[in-house]
């Protein structure tokens, strides 16, 4: 029996807190490596508390695919900047330190995240924990999961969003 636009408005805010909290952290990890000032400054400008954001949290495997996105990365580039309807990303999270093919993941969308085009729409958030995973999973409009059937365990993550209204 909530209106609509009271449900709306709720999501708006968390999003707008999100993006908030993302500058944040992406400001201390900048701080963290020695980054110049204008690249700090640019922080100010990553994300749109507007845009329909998806978000990608959780222990990085090869399986759970969370590159897929960047198999054409001309569409991506059309798709988060389009001035009508755009899109952003958030990506966080932390492979076995074993594995590599996970840390390699990890090291593609850091990468991409980099590219003028992309770097203020495609974040990775370092040092993932229950912090992390907690605000995103209350805030994001998408959670992107895309795993290869039937290696996903149990999906804990998205299923915390979803509970949260993702």
């Amino acid at each position: 029996e909530i209106p609509d636009e009271e449900v709306w408005r709720i999501i708006s805010l968390r999003r707008a807190s999100l993006v908030a909290y993302v500058r944040d952290r992406l400001k201390t990890q900048l701080i963290r490596r020695g980054a110049g000032r204008v690249e700090i400054e640019h922080v100010a400008h990553v994300l749109d508390p507007d845009a329909l954001t998806i978000g990608f949290a959780r222990r990085f495997a090869s399986y759970k695919r969370a590159t897929l996105i960047f198999h054409d990365v001309e569409r991506l580039i059309r798709l988060v900047n389009n001035i009508e309807t755009p899109v952003q990303f958030i990506f966080a999270g932390k492979a076995h330190p074993a594995d590599q093919p996970g840390k390699e993941l990890i090291e593609k969308i850091i990468r991409i995240s980099r590219r003028n085009d992309l770097k203020a729409r495609v974040v990775f958030l370092e040092d993932y924990d229950m912090g992390v995973a907690r605000t995103l999973v209350q805030a994001v409009d998408i959670w992107l999961n895309n795993p290869r059937r039937p290696l996903e365990a149990s999906a804990t993550s998205g299923m915390k969003a979803a509970v949260n209204g993702v």
